[in-house]
């Protein structure tokens, strides 16, 4: 009998064990499968407000999975800048298939005209795009000195690269660049912006370029000691990275004109025609604006309060540069010329190292840029290559060198070819969005040049 009691109680314990397991099992296949069920959406995490006209699924543009039960399978294959050049005709395409396919051919994209401007210059032969350009692994030829520095140096404006890591130059990429609001180093918002504010544009069109000028700023020199004085013992902010003389704003924008009272999205993103002053002041009075004169002289030639004339630009690629000597240049305009020199004193330590703007590789040697000279004052004219009287600026005055990391020079002072045959030819029409009153003695010129009955030779700087 005892036997048989403990085999009882045996049996008895092994029923209850297993009841009790198959309860626990089933409980937590139970609890797993009510975890695994549960799925969350984009913006459950992303805490993001979207216009009327975008209030969709965010898997429209930038792929990945929604709902999803986690974070991982959410943004498997997602496109964290999906209006990027490379993926912008298939996103924003979607929707807007002619505007991507014009934006892609416009030269406020391609930039192919400045691009091919250079290498002209220097003798080389231009591309179709920007992407044509080379990206040498090493240094050899004058080909690869000017192909990297348009790649690694000049290029930070291409709606390839994010711009600088300043407060005023980072943007979204390709169509995000205008389209969203970028603004204190980052992205704002989710708001779409079908005509883009004047802050979007002075992304890329700040420093001594048009578009700063018409906001009254003439970027400083770089020197230390030509750089703005302290205010209660600091620098002043430089939201672009650069700092900047306050000149005489724009008459336009004094009256609150935005840079597209002017510049249409026909010009800017379909490469149309841009604007001529006559298209609103027509019918002018005086000598002065007699036809004659008008289709001999741009109107600026008279009207330009003031002009960028940056003299002698010259341009080191340097491999293992002296960090001391460079330090009073380190606010260039470039935060990564500025981060390796503040990292420098820092730290003890830096590597000269610069990312390209199109594939995102970082590479050795660093760009340091500099100027003989500065000056807004003087408005030297010449002619454009229709004949007519234009404000001229030196942008060909470029000087290139190169420093091995041996110490080596391996190009010294190198100027373009198109220069060295004719040195008034560094000199370029441009126009200068200074306008303004116009200056007497500069009109009086101006109306002595373009008189048929005058010899007068036009006045080339």
């Amino acid at each position: 009998m005892k036997d048989f009691g403990t085999f009882f109680r045996n049996i008895l314990f092994l029923l209850l064990f297993s009841l009790v397991s198959l309860v626990l099992v089933f409980s937590c296949k139970r609890s797993s499968s009510q975890i695994s069920s549960k799925t969350y959406r984009c913006l459950d995490c992303h805490k993001i407000k979207l216009d009327d006209k975008h209030s969709f699924s965010c898997t429209v543009c930038h792929q990945g999975k929604e709902p999803a039960p986690s974070a991982t399978v959410a943004h498997k294959n997602l496109l964290a800048r999906p209006a990027a050049p490379a993926f912008m005709e298939k996103t924003c395409g979607s929707c807007h298939p002619e505007k991507t396919r014009a934006l892609k051919k416009a030269p406020h994209f391609t930039l192919e005209k400045e691009i091919n401007l250079v290498l002209k210059a220097f003798g080389l032969s231009t591309v179709s795009s920007p992407l044509a350009l080379k990206e040498p692994e090493q240094i050899q030829n004058l080909e690869d000195l000017v192909h990297d520095l348009l790649r690694r140096r000049c290029l930070r404006c291409h709606l390839y690269y994010e711009g600088d890591s300043y407060a005023e130059t980072r943007r979204g990429l390709g169509c995000a660049a205008c389209h969203l609001p970028y603004g204190n180093g980052g992205l704002e918002s989710h708001t779409f912006l079908s005509s883009p504010p004047d802050r979007n544009c002075l992304h890329c069109h700040y420093g001594n370029r048009v578009g700063f000028d018409y906001y009254g700023m003439f970027e400083h020199d770089y020197p230390y000691q030509f750089r703005s004085p302290l205010l209660e013992g600091e620098l002043p902010p430089r939201p672009w990275g650069v700092e900047f003389h306050e000149m005489q704003p724009d008459v336009h924008l004094e009256a609150g004109m935005p840079c597209l009272a002017c510049h249409t999205g026909s010009e800017l993103m379909e490469g149309q025609k841009g604007p001529q002053c006559t298209d609103c002041h027509r019918n002018l009075p005086g000598k002065f604006h007699a036809p004659q004169v008008l289709q001999k002289a741009q109107c600026s030639t008279c009207h330009a309060t003031w002009s960028f004339q940056d003299q002698g630009t010259y341009l080191l690629l340097h491999y293992e540069p002296d960090w001391e000597e460079w330090a009073e240049f380190y606010a260039q305009g470039s935060s990564e010329v500025e981060e390796i020199i503040s990292n420098y004193f820092r730290e003890g330590k830096a590597k000269a190292l610069m990312k390209d703007k199109f594939s995102g590789r970082l590479k050795a040697g660093i760009w340091f840029l500099g100027f003989k000279k500065r000056r807004f004052a003087e408005i030297p004219l010449g002619r454009d290559d229709k004949g007519r009287l234009s404000v001229m600026r030196p942008l060909l005055d470029l000087h290139l060198s190169l420093v091995t990391p041996e110490e080596e020079v391996l190009f010294d002072n190198i100027s373009p070819s198109k220069i060295k045959k004719d040195p008034k030819a560094r000199y370029l029409p441009y126009s200068p969005h200074t306008i303004g009153q116009a200056d007497y003695f500069r009109t009086q010129k101006v109306l002595k040049m373009t008189d048929e009955r005058s010899n007068f030779e036009p006045q080339r700087p």
